[in-house]
């Protein structure tokens, strides 16, 4: 049913689990309840939230790597009656009281405050089930390809679009939790018909490994548009890549079965309304309706001609250069082009006198110099576009879900 890393987990196994939570006093009776869940080991995880999901209770997910008093205050915050820490024995209770069904019964994440402080949400599990079969019926998997998740089972990409749609559809999944991206490679080869979640830097881990020609069956990304190098690369290597797009509030939104270009997010599910910008010069932040709820994303983008969905920017990411608009995702991709970069991210630095200017970051071969990333920048972008000052880094701050967090580098740079 269920694979993490090489230890299987059957349906009999399962079942059994749940009878074990039936026999906890704080799980015996979980309808109208919420509770936290914050555990590394991925099959306490599911099996609560399967568990949760069929007694009618409420799960907030957290980032099993969470410090324990950081988890107890995101559940004080999120009003949950109690805490499962690391383990389903080990129950922190809050001691508040809550009335029963004043919600209906769902799950719970906070978002993960990339441009700003995270903010829960709460979606129902009759809106889950809505997006699993919207999401399952845009895959259009015809070769029954077996998932293998790289992300956290404790976001919505690894949990929603990767276990249980997977479960929906009568496939075992794979989830691989071990850090070593030899590791992970060693699995996706051992699983031919393979359809691998993850995020950009889990992909480019897993895929700079490969010293032969190799041919991977399905990538599916998320989480940040894929790099326009990457995207290159990933095209070269698979069979197929995939792109989807979502955000906290809604799940998954587009998915994109024939990517087409590296910021496309493909056509929304059938449960979704869209509406963006008209053309790439003029983006428009990203609005989405979905279950009666119209939620904006913060998210810059437009609709192309073929009707699919292309990202632009975070609305909170634009720098203002002078009264002239500056998408960080332009900058980067220029960079990118230069022969010896690795990574970069660039985002807005202040100055007391002239105001908001572009930074950047760069990973890249020793051979790198800032300025040579800047004249190359010359070369491909109008001056005000150019990053007036440019670090060489050995890594990029990231959040725990692997994204790019542009808002750390502007703190850092505030702090010093």
């Amino acid at each position: 049913m269920i694979t993490v890393n090489t230890t299987r987990y059957d349906k009999s196994e399962m079942e059994a689990v749940h009878a074990m939570y039936q026999g906890l006093e704080h799980l015996a009776r979980v309808e109208g309840r919420t509770l936290a869940v914050c555990c590394t080991d991925p099959i306490y995880t599911i099996s609560l939230v399967l568990y949760f999901r069929r007694h009618a209770g409420s799960v907030l997910l957290i980032h099993g790597e969470t410090p324990m008093d950081a988890a107890v205050t995101m559940a004080v915050d999120a009003d949950c009656s109690g805490l499962i820490y690391g383990d389903p024995k080990h129950y922190i209770p809050l001691n508040r009281f809550f009335e029963e069904n004043v919600l209906q019964a769902g799950i719970c994440q906070f978002s993960s405050g990339t441009t700003g402080g995270a903010k829960l949400v709460r979606r129902t599990w009759q809106e889950v089930q809505h997006e699993l079969e919207a999401y399952n019926e845009a895959l259009m998997t015809d070769d029954d390809p077996t998932p293998v998740i790289l992300s956290s089972v404790s976001h919505s990409y690894g949990l929603l679009s990767g276990v249980l749609s997977a479960l929906e559809r009568g496939n075992d999944p794979v989830i691989i939790t071990h850090n070593n991206p030899k590791f992970a490679l060693g699995l996706i080869r051992q699983t031919p018909r393979h359809l691998v979640y993850g995020v950009p830097l889990l992909l480019q881990a897993v895929t700079g490994l490969v010293r032969e020609p190799v041919r991977f069956h399905r990538f599916i990304s998320s989480g940040a548009p894929l790099p326009e190098a990457l995207y290159r690369k990933l095209i070269g290597m698979t069979e197929s890549l995939l792109q989807q797009y979502g955000c906290s509030e809604a799940g998954c939104i587009s998915l994109s079965n024939g990517i087409e270009s590296h910021d496309d997010m493909g056509y929304p599910l059938k449960h979704i309304a869209i509406e963006a910008g008209s053309h790439p010069s003029r983006p428009a932040e990203i609005s989405v309706t979905a279950h009666g709820k119209v939620i904006r994303t913060q998210d810059l983008g437009y609709t192309a001609e073929s009707g699919s969905l292309r990202f632009v920017s975070r609305a909170d990411d634009v720098i203002n250069v002078s009264g002239l608009k500056v998408y960080p995702v332009e900058v980067e991709e220029c960079i990118s082009r230069l022969e010896g970069i690795h990574e970069v991210v660039v985002y807005r630095g202040r100055h007391p006198v002239i105001g908001e200017l572009v930074k950047a970051s760069v990973v890249a071969a020793s051979c790198v110099t800032p300025e040579l990333v800047r004249d190359w920048c010359l070369q491909g972008l109008p001056p005000y576009k150019v990053p007036a000052h440019v670090e060489m880094v050995s890594d990029i701050p990231r959040t725990k879900n692997g994204k790019v967090s542009r808002r750390l580098l502007e703190m850092r740079d505030n702090a010093r």
